[in-house]
């Protein structure tokens, strides 16, 4: 399987189905999106905004995730803490979505911002390096097969787009929009205080505009999960919400935790060293 529908691709499967996802994050090997596809999860995002990832590492990611089931969902560098924009975003958003990716998400600043980036769902080049039509009569098909199989995804985390959050989810194109948890805390006063009052507002206000306009919310769970219960807890609480996607977070943290427990439990260590 090499293009994305929603008959064989489980972020888009869930998304039009309204079934919840989960999305883990990964910010290194392919091995571990196998992992995490293996474990039955719904989509990986993969982080070039903060990482030494690099494209070719991306085209190995995204062929790991076809193989194991789970979508591959690209953020490309951007910095929408400054002004201006940075007209090399809406290339990086073309190149990972030719390369395969089922959704790609990107930082703004505003909604203008996005509304640029939006013309990419109907971009022709996606999965050009594989051919993807036999000739001219095809491409109407193709076209309109790209626009429907395309998740562009707004980040919402500067002080802009959260004063554009109902214009952004007014954008036509728009189904899903992730509430960036960790800036937009610090944003409210409340840094990294993931079920604040006020970032829990945010959130239901959010839901409430994803649903007059169409569109889903996705929202990542904190650094600060002590355990897995916990994560659980958080992520089932957010899902009740009407969150659509929960992320939580890398699957290298993850195992992290689960070594760090093995190590506890087995040697009788009750504080992390």
């Amino acid at each position: 399987m090499l293009f994305p529908t929603d008959m064989n691709d489980r972020l888009l499967t869930n998304f039009r189905s309204g079934t919840p996802s989960l999305c883990a994050y990964v910010f290194s090997h392919p091995n571990l999106v196998e992992v995490a596809g293996l474990a039955g999860f719904d989509c990986f995002m993969a982080d070039m905004m903060f990482t030494a990832l690099d494209w070719d590492e991306i085209a190995h990611l995204i062929r790991a995730a076809r193989g194991t089931g789970i979508s591959p969902m690209i953020r490309v560098q951007t910095y929408p803490w400054t002004d201006g924009t940075d007209t090399r975003t809406v290339s990086d958003v073309a190149r990972a979505l030719s390369l395969g990716a089922t959704a790609v998400t990107i930082s703004i600043a505003s909604a203008e911002h996005m509304r640029s980036l939006l013309r990419l769902r109907s971009d022709w080049h996606r999965m050009i390096h594989l051919r993807r039509f036999a000739n001219a009569a095809q491409f109407p098909s193709f076209a309109e097969r790209v626009e429907a199989e395309t998740l562009i995804v707004p980040t919402v985390e500067s002080e802009g787009a959260l004063e554009d959050l109902e214009a952004i989810f007014a954008l036509d194109g728009i189904e899903l929009v992730w509430l960036a948890a960790g800036d937009l805390t610090k944003i409210l006063g409340v840094p990294f205080q993931y079920e604040h009052r006020k970032i829990l507002d945010v959130v239901e206000r959010a839901v409430k505009m994803g649903e007059r306009h169409g569109a889903g919310v996705m929202y990542n769970l904190g650094l600060d999960s002590p355990d897995f219960e916990s994560l659980v807890s958080a992520a089932r609480r957010f899902f009740d919400l009407g969150v659509r996607v929960v992320g939580v977070d890398a699957v290298e943290w993850h195992l992290q935790m689960a070594l760090s427990y093995i190590r506890q439990q087995t040697l009788g260590i009750t504080e992390p060293t």
